[in-house]
C-alpha cells in the first residue's frame, strides 16, 4: 500500500492534532477535565492503554495542543488554552458532549404523554457498555401494561424519528410487557440476561425489578 503524502502541517494542523484515535481521546480528557491530569488519570478515564495515552501525549505536546510540566515521574498535561487553535476545539468536544445528553435527553422523553403508562425505558446493547460503532443502533428497552404497550411503543418510535435524523442516530425500540418480562426471567434467556445487565435505566425502575411493583405504574 502506497504511503500517504505528508500533508503541511501550517495548512492543515488538525491532521497533527486529531491524527489517530488516542490523540482524541486524550484530548477530550484533557479539555472536559479543564485541569491538569497524569498519565494514569488520562488512562483511567480515557479507557485506552498505557502506550496509548504515552504516545498521544507525546504527539499532542509536539502540535502545541497539550502542555507538560513536572518531573517524569509526576509529570502533569493540561489543555494549552492559549493554542491558536484551542477555543474552536473546545467547542468541538463540547458540541460533541452536548449532542449525546440532547440523544440520551430525547429518549427519556420519547413517550411525551404516555410517560405515565410506563413502568420502566433504558437503553442496552453497545451504546450502553460504551462500545458502538458507526453502525451500531441504539437499542431502546421499555415495559408497559400489555393494553397499553402497542401504543406506547408506536409513540416512542414516532417521536424519535426526527430527532434521530437530526442528531444522527438508529433507534431500535423493543417493547416488553409484564408477562414478556416474566417468561424472560423465568427461561433465564440469553438476550434478556444480557439486556439487564447492561441496562442503563431513563425512567422508571430497573427492568427485572418491575414485576416485584405488580400493576402499579412508575413514573420514574
Amino acid at each position: 500500500m502506497a504511503r500517504s503524502r505528508r500533508q503541511s502541517a501550517i495548512r492543515n494542523p488538525l491532521t497533527d492534532i486529531f491524527g489517530v484515535d488516542s490523540n482524541v481521546a486524550v484530548l477530550r480528557e484533557l479539555v472536559r477535565h479543564g485541569a491538569a491530569l497524569s498519565n494514569s488519570d488520562i488512562q483511567n478515564r480515557s479507557g485506552l492503554s498505557k502506550s496509548s495515552v504515552r504516545l498521544g501525549i507525546i504527539s499532542l505536546e509536539q502540535s502545541g495542543i497539550v502542555v507538560s510540566e513536572g518531573s517524569r515521574a509526576t509529570k502533569l498535561h493540561r489543555f494549552n488554552e492559549t493554542h491558536f487553535l484551542a477555543p474552536q476545539i473546545a467547542a468541538l468536544y463540547d458540541a460533541e458532549k452536548n449532542r449525546f445528553t440532547e440523544i440520551i435527553d430525547t429518549v427519556r422523553n420519547s413517550a411525551g404523554d404516555r410517560r405515565s403508562l410506563l413502568k420502566s425505558l433504558w437503553i442496552y446493547g453497545s451504546v450502553a457498555r460504551k462500545e458502538d460503532g458507526l453502525e451500531s443502533d441504539l437499542d431502546i428497552g421499555l415495559i408497559a401494561d400489555k393494553e397499553n404497550l402497542l401504543g406506547v411503543v408506536e409513540t416512542v418510535r414516532e417521536n424519535l424519528r426526527e430527532p434521530a435524523t437530526r442528531l444522527g442516530f438508529l433507534p431500535n425500540v423493543v417493547g416488553l410487557d409484564l408477562e414478556d418480562v416474566a417468561q424472560l426471567a423465568q427461561q433465564a434467556d440469553p438476550w434478556w440476561s444480557t439486556t439487564i445487565q447492561d441496562a442503563v435505566v431513563l425512567v422508571g425502575d430497573r427492568p427485572e425489578n418491575v414485576p416485584n411493583h405488580g400493576g402499579s405504574n412508575v413514573h420514574g
